[in-house]
């Protein structure tokens, strides 16, 4: 089977060429993830063959018990509406797709995009890590990260700490713009990035203001 994360544009548009690699070699793999919601950009239009269910369960059985692999699919919006993870649960590996990245942090790009959902679904990530002892996190960009709970903990601080920033950046120029927030608010952050960085700041907006 050929099981996507999410329908954004550097991961879903592979999986058609891969299925029909295989389907070349003799065997044709369902493509299964959650479809695209209404939010998301045209780029990423996303509709696999089936749907998959929160916690629902891969199975590939071996010859032997050894050989046999069970993912488990949790459901996590927020980078974007569709947003799917996988816990390997006989290895205890999650595969967090874009959700949890090693090197960078994951933007939040509204309406698909949703600030308080990402940081819910971290919480769900964390309690499913100490509940299957999951030892790594395997990110689709960047390194393996090892202490999965310190990793999550470490992430979810960070976002928080930058919403208060965001926060006092409102509260300071109550009649400013994005880019006067982004100035204040990612003062840490080289002015090349502020683009993207308006992306997510604007989940946190939409966060804080509770729309």
């Amino acid at each position: 089977m050929i099981v996507c994360t999410h329908s954004h544009a550097d991961h879903s548009p592979g999986a058609r060429p891969l299925q029909t690699l295989c389907t070349a070699a003799g065997n044709t793999p369902p493509i299964l993830g959650l479809p695209s919601a209404d939010t998301a950009r045209p780029a990423s239009h996303f509709i696999p063959d089936r749907s998959l269910v929160n916690e629902e369960l891969l199975q590939l059985k071996g010859t032997t018990a050894q050989a046999s692999h069970t993912l488990q699919v949790v459901y996590t919006p927020g980078h974007a509406a569709n947003h799917l993870c996988l816990v390997l649960l006989e290895d205890g590996l999650l595969f967090s797709g874009d959700h949890i990245l090693n090197g960078s942090t994951t933007v939040i790009d509204p309406p698909d995009g949703n600030m308080t959902d990402y940081l819910d679904s971290l919480d769900t990530l964390s309690a499913l890590c100490a509940q299957h002892a999951v030892s790594f996190i395997l990110p689709a960009h960047g390194y393996v990260l090892h202490r999965p709970a310190q990793a999550i903990a470490q992430l979810k601080a960070h976002r928080l700490k930058r919403e208060a920033k965001i926060a006092k950046a409102m509260q300071a120029l109550p009649t400013g713009s994005m880019d006067d927030w982004v100035q204040l608010a990612y003062d840490d952050v080289s002015p090349l990035l502020w683009p993207m960085a308006k992306r997510s700041m604007l989940a946190h907006v939409q966060r804080l203001r509770g729309c």
